[in-house]
Formats: structure tokens, sequence, C-alpha cells
């Protein structure tokens, strides 16, 4: 579920960037960055590890956990 981007989280990237800079592209490109990086570290830990994948993938498709 993509993590939430609050009024003051916008008004706060309107000041990162400066006025002349500014163009809605460059706006939109930065609240979907926040919002991505909130997602992912939102996530964190919710995965399985490296070891854990591959000894599934090693077993026949219908044994597999995450199907």
């Amino acid at each position: 579920m993509p993590s939430t981007i609050s009024k003051s989280d916008i008004q706060k990237v309107m000041r990162e960037m400066s006025a002349d800079d500014m163009n809605l592209d460059d706006f939109i490109e930065r609240i979907v960055l926040l919002s991505k990086v909130r997602t992912g570290l939102d996530q964190k830990g919710q995965g399985i590890s490296q070891e854990e994948a591959m000894r599934e993938f090693g077993k026949p498709r219908a044994d597999r956990k995450w199907n």
C-alpha cells in the first residue's frame, strides 16, 4: 500500500524548491519519489532473505510458500 503524503509534506517540497527553478514536472517527480521512498521504508523487513528465496525456487512451483 502506498504511503500517504500530507499537506505539510507538499508544502515542505514547495519551500525546498526555489521559485525560479520550480516547474510542475519536477514538483510531481519529487512528490512521487517521496511517496515511493516512504512506501519502501514502510515495507522494510517484510520480505524474505535471499537464502530463503533460493530454497523456495529449488522446490517445485506448486510447493512454494508464496503461491
